[in-house]
């Protein structure tokens, strides 16, 4: 039997927030608290701490400049540790924000207990919204699998895209196609399927109804009015840097889709290779990476100036590599740079693992009930926010 989380506690939280503020001064409308929240976008930057958006943030604007992730009117921090490790992965970490509880490392959408609890994604879809998840990684990686799968390893990926398929995700996008296709078949890359059951997910999303597109310009012809699902493939496994299409085409692609439903949307955004990077302590690319992150968070936020009963929170599941910033060079090991920072002058990135870390990782937020997440939380209260806001 599936969990599902109580919300009672926050609704009481959320009036008793509502009775304190009464005799404030009017909340800047970016905060959208007199909305009620229609669309809940999350997105999840893979491994990106502080530093990484601080880095992110000195290359793309400058150390005076303020990326799209950051000029939101809700900061906070979120503790990261797993159920049966202070140091978490994806699929705990995204756990936390997809149902609301803490999991072992490695599981996917169970409890501790490895019982099955819904997410934040199913709820959505039980009130009839539209679904979509989109990533630079494979769809069937933690992450993403943890809003629409529940497995107790996040390594059986075929398994993954079978529940994947089952959930009716309306827009998934992103890399993964081996996962997809039995061993004998080929889709658009060279390399055969892994499916060792036979069976074709790819023909059974469009039996369906999905259109399925394995290239940018695919995408890009995609008529978002008549697509009725859409299963985007782009590489076999993680996509290809640069990535193309970019998390932002594919974010705005998603909207452009889950904005028809009548009843608003659920879309999680991944710039799942900002880890990938900081795992080979690769600076170039997370600040990279980073920065697409932080464009496809400017799509969500023109779509937010003209609805705003939309939901965006930005955070991480986790930090990886241990990356700080220093001005100048310290000869230590693990230096990367100099990097060019926006503006002027330059800046070097210095690593302390290539493993994840347990350090409290950045949320902000804008829309209908964001200013909750301004302090220090739990992940978990992640969901708990989300929750709330489609309780309204």
């Amino acid at each position: 039997m599936m969990r599902v989380n109580n919300v009672k506690f926050l609704c009481m939280l959320a009036l008793l927030l509502l009775l304190a503020g009464a005799g404030c001064a009017p909340q800047p409308t970016t905060t959208g608290s007199t909305s009620t929240t229609r669309n809940i976008i999350l997105f999840i930057g893979d491994g990106m701490g502080q530093a990484q958006r601080q880095a992110a943030r000195l290359s793309a604007v400058g150390d005076n400049g303020r990326l799209a992730m950051d000029d939101m009117p809700a900061t906070g921090l979120l503790h990261t540790a797993a159920a049966d490790n202070p140091v978490t992965d994806s699929a705990a970490g995204a756990t936390a924000m997809a149902c609301g509880v803490k999991t072992n490392v490695g599981v996917i959408g169970l409890d501790a207990s490895l019982i099955p609890v819904a997410t934040i994604l199913e709820r959505a879809k039980s009130q009839g919204k539209l679904t979509g998840l989109v990533t630079t990684t494979p769809i069937t990686d933690a992450t993403p699998a943890a809003f629409a799968a529940h497995i107790r390893d996040r390594t059986l990926s075929a398994e993954i895209a079978v529940q994947l398929l089952n959930a009716e995700v309306d827009v998934m996008l992103g890399g993964g196609e081996d996962a997809f296709l039995p061993t004998d078949e080929r889709g658009c890359y060279e390399e055969p399927g892994k499916r060792t059951d036979n069976r074709n997910i790819i023909r059974g999303a469009v039996n369906r109804g999905s259109t399925w597109v394995c290239d940018a310009a695919a995408l890009a012809a995609v008529d978002p009015t008549s697509a009725r699902r859409l299963l985007g493939l782009f590489a076999d496994q993680g996509m290809t840097r640069p990535f193309s299409p970019s998390l932002a085409e594919m974010t705005q692609k998603a909207i452009d889709i889950l904005t028809r439903g009548p009843n608003g949307f659920f879309l999680m955004v991944e710039a799942g290779q900002i880890d990938w990077a900081a795992h080979t302590n690769d600076a170039e690319h997370a600040i990279a990476d980073t920065i697409d992150l932080d464009r496809a968070v400017k799509i969500a936020r023109h779509y937010a100036a003209k609805n705003n009963n939309t939901l965006i929170i930005v955070t991480a599941d986790h930090e990886t590599g241990g990356m700080t910033i220093s001005r100048t060079t310290m000869g230590l090991n693990g230096e990367d740079g100099p990097f060019p920072m926006a503006g002027g002058g330059k800046f070097y990135v210095n690593w302390s693992t290539i493993q994840h870390t347990p350090v409290d990782v950045p949320v902000t937020a804008m829309g209908p009930g964001a200013k909750l997440l301004n302090g220090v939380h739990d992940n978990t209260f992640v969901y708990e926010v989300m929750d709330l806001a489609l309780s309204e």
